[in-house]
């Protein structure tokens, strides 16, 4: 393993579009890192926005560092000067639309879930995309809100859907209410400054509400065998979590674990074998063709071993 004490790398101010150097740790404010895993941005071949829920870059990402001091790992952000706002705010997924049915699918199971523990009443979701989690809730009798830096993703969940949603990141959004329930679904790696996004909701949780949020755990048994080809490593996922940086995050932030899940995941087949395309064109290509010729590429599969974890968190 490669070492770099006291490395300062260059990360992305959120929401100003800046370049600044960051040298301290995201979690603790360290100042000791080591390279973790070297960039493979090498094998970048696409020219899509990387900052897409569906983007194929799996496993694409700059250098990864690990704090000594408390274990939080963290991407390098790529030189120059980045406007990170702006690339959010500018995605336009419509491949994500297809996946309505299958989202949906796992949506509700969460809700079911959150159901168990909470009773129905008003709801934010933040990084709510296209809305379609709210779309759930609402019909669930849940009062739903949302915040979505992607301009298109928003229009779509307020034109479409008819669903409250702020266009903007959480940082700019005027939290003049609390809520019973917070969630957060694949939004927490994006930020590179979860501490502070977590006490900015910890605000607006209700002293009897809940947050709950996924995210990647690099302590899951697929993180771990996977190692540094773990696909989850990507440039759009900044901060990589596990079990003693999550605990450390939430204590710093005013929250206590109530519990957590591993993950399941409902995707169409056809959607699932796309993601073979980080192995080439060939592999995804033989495969896509075998199952339209199946007639399976909407069938729906459960998927729970992509090492992201639920989490139940409550104020304290």
């Amino acid at each position: 393993m490669t070492t770099a004490t006291q490395h300062s790398p260059e990360r992305d101010s959120p929401g100003s579009g800046s370049t600044s150097s960051v040298d301290t740790c995201p979690l603790c404010g360290g100042v000791d890192f080591e390279l973790l895993y070297p960039s493979t941005l090498f094998k970048k071949r696409e020219a899509a926005s990387q900052y897409n829920c569906t983007s194929h870059g799996l496993g694409i990402h700059p250098d990864i560092f690990q704090c000594r001091a408390c274990s939080m790992v963290f991407n390098e952000a790529a030189p120059g000067a980045i406007d990170v706002a702006g690339e959010y705010e500018q995605v336009e997924d419509p491949e994500y639309l297809e996946q309505r049915e299958s989202r949906r699918l796992t949506f509700n199971r969460e809700l079911d879930e959150i159901e168990v523990v909470h009773s129905v009443g008003d709801l934010l979701d933040v990084g709510c995309y296209t809305g379609f989690f709210l779309e759930c809730a609402r019909e669930r009798g849940w009062n739903v809100s949302g915040v979505e830096p992607s301009r298109w993703a928003a229009e779509y969940g307020r034109d479409k859907l008819g669903i409250d949603i702020f266009n903007g990141p959480i940082e700019r959004y005027d939290l003049d209410r609390d809520f019973d329930v917070v969630t957060m679904w694949d939004v927490l790696e994006h930020v590179p400054n979860p501490v502070e996004v977590l006490r900015l909701l910890r605000s607006r949780v209700r002293p009897d509400g809940l947050l709950v949020f996924a995210t990647h755990n690099l302590d899951t048994a697929v993180a771990r065998v996977l190692g540094k080809h773990f696909p989850l490593f990507m440039e759009m996922h900044t901060v990589h979590f596990n079990n003693r940086t999550m605990q450390m995050l939430l204590e710093q932030t005013g929250f206590r674990l109530d519990k957590k899940h591993n993950q399941m995941r409902a995707v169409r087949l056809g959607y699932l074998i796309s993601r073979l395309r980080r192995f080439g064109a060939a592999p995804e290509k033989i495969a896509s063709t075998l199952i339209r010729m199946l007639s399976l590429d909407d069938r729906i599969v459960w998927t729970g071993l992509v090492g992201v974890e639920t989490y139940f968190v409550r104020p304290v």
